[in-house]
């Protein structure tokens, strides 16, 4: 049996912790460092993975490449991919079950990290931070960003009260805001912590000054921002997407922030990814940036290292205590 492990992510070669865990469980990692896929789809990944003299048994990836049917039935003798992330959308689960193929990944564990960005990315739209600094940068002090949005004492609306939605919701109770909340189970004792209000859909998308989105891309998620929702929404309110790109119709989104039907989105992640061409980038009344959420230095570590451990535990058969997606 190979002891291989194919590295595939950014973050986890930059943390010697998390290759020392491998090689602690007797497996020797491979790297396909960052350097050399710059823009490296699928189709490069088998032509990578095919030119490998031994094949691994074990991936640890992020979600730099899409995992379809195409890597999937010429990843012959694979065994696990081992996710650094707590999202798996841009894998197919069911070729990953036709092939054999255990799947595991690393939930709750960069919300926090997620959270801080989330408010970051609120503070930097409506105060327009970005703007205001390449204003002074260009010679012309304040000029184009003499107003701004307040957001002590708006209403925030969270779609999601999972890990990352609670950790925006404490996050919020030190602006003075009203909470409200869009979630598919409604727990009461959430309601009581952070003094928010369950709203359905129409009174949820006009009541809100700004809409977070903190939930997974799943078909009944999937652009649930769209015309219709966007029209729901105030012409002062903005929406933050620390989550999932899939959860937007970017076309939709753009119009409405083109034609004046929102004031502003700030955005961390993209139905595509990289975002190396896009309508948005022509938009002044956005902020972008390169999904970046869980990025921070300690979450980036720990990640890093459970992941390793993770594809070490998968591959030695102890699977009982891991958040196994496919088995």
């Amino acid at each position: 049996m190979g002891n291989k492990v194919l590295i595939i992510s950014f973050s986890f070669e930059q943390e010697p912790d998390a290759f020392q865990a491998l090689r602690s469980a007797g497996l020797e990692p491979v790297l396909w460092a960052s350097g050399e896929r710059k823009d490296a789809g699928e189709e490069e990944l088998v032509a990578f993975w095919n030119a490998l003299p031994e094949k691994p048994v074990g991936v640890v990836m992020g979600a730099d490449v899409p995992i379809t049917e195409n890597f999937l039935s010429a990843a012959r003798g694979l065994r696990v991919i081992s996710l650094n992330c707590a999202g798996y959308d841009h894998v197919d689960l069911e070729a990953c079950r036709r092939h054999g193929v255990q799947l595991v990944n690393v939930p709750r564990r960069n919300f926090d990290a997620v959270a801080d960005l989330t408010w970051g990315l609120i503070l930097s739209l409506m105060r327009n931070i970005p703007r205001g600094d390449a204003a002074i940068r260009a010679g012309r002090w304040a000029q184009g960003v003499e107003r701004s949005m307040a957001v002590s004492g708006k209403t925030l609306g969270i779609v999601g009260m999972g890990a990352i939605g609670q950790a925006v919701a404490r996050r919020a109770m030190g602006f003075d805001m009203r909470l409200v909340a869009k979630s598919g189970s409604r727990k009461p004792e959430l309601a009581r912590r952070y003094c928010l209000t369950y709203l359905d859909d129409a009174e949820f998308f006009s009541q809100s000054d700004i809409i977070v989105l903190c939930c997974p891309n799943t078909p009944k998620t999937c652009h649930m921002i769209n015309r219709h929702t966007l029209g729901m929404m105030k012409p002062s309110a903005v929406l933050i997407n620390p989550s999932r790109g899939g959860l937007v119709d970017t076309g939709a989104l753009c119009e409405a922030l083109r034609q004046g039907q929102i004031a502003g989105a700030a955005l961390d992640a993209y139905e595509e990814e990289p975002l190396l061409e896009s309508p948005l980038f022509g938009l002044e009344n956005v902020v972008l940036t390169p999904h970046i959420g869980g990025l921070a230095d300690k979450q980036i570590h720990d990640v890093a290292v459970l992941s390793a451990e993770n594809c070490a535990a998968v591959l030695s058969g102890h699977t009982d205590n891991l958040n196994m997606i496919c088995r």
